[in-house]
């Protein structure tokens, strides 16, 4: 018990670190060296951020609508919608940390990240939308370059391209192949 104590306040304690460094980078002047490197780290930890709670959202999409099913075939009420968390764990090189973002940026990559999974936007807009967010958190930072946002839904975009035009090309060469086939090889 004495543990689980402990670590409670060690982690608010940790967010409250976190909600610190945020607030901080967004009031440093972007001058000097260590503030750029400071705002930095920020901008990385909040693209991890952002990212988690997009994926935080498609989830509880998911669990949000059986719920709703659930509720409706018992002809209870339905629940509250699902709200993001404020405060994300990420894994760095060194250590497991917590990040902070505003809650109106959360509040919006939750909801992408809702509307991604229950498909009511496809992927293309998606992107465009998580990027203007990760404008406005880059623009918050006053970072000297707006970090990308979802790059993994980006790499999984261009894989799932690249994987279409291999099959296309395949698709193409095969009826020049059987044609070359039927005119060295006539029946």
């Amino acid at each position: 018990m004495a543990l689980s104590i402990l670590k409670n306040r060690a982690a608010k304690k940790a967010m409250e670190k976190a909600k610190l460094a945020y607030v901080k980078a967004t009031t440093l002047s972007g001058i000097s060296r260590e503030s750029r490197i400071f705002k930095t780290r920020i901008g990385m930890r909040s693209r991890a951020h952002l990212d988690k709670v997009f994926i935080e959202g498609a989830e509880q999409a998911e669990a949000y609508q059986e719920a709703c099913l659930t509720a409706i075939s018992n002809g209870t009420e339905r629940p509250a919608l699902p709200e993001p968390r404020l405060f994300q764990s990420i894994k760095t090189q060194k250590e497991t940390i917590y990040t902070y973002v505003p809650p109106e940026f959360c509040k919006e990559m939750f909801a992408l990240g809702s509307m991604y999974q229950t498909v009511v936007i496809g992927p293309a807009e998606t992107i465009k939308l998580a990027q203007e967010i990760a404008d406005k958190v880059s623009l918050d930072l006053d970072l000297d370059e707006p970090f990308l946002a979802l790059q993994f839904l980006r790499d999984e975009l261009e894989s799932n391209v690249d994987s279409a035009s291999d099959a296309v090309e395949s698709a193409a060469k095969e009826p020049a192949a059987a044609q070359q086939d039927t005119e060295t090889h006539p029946n």
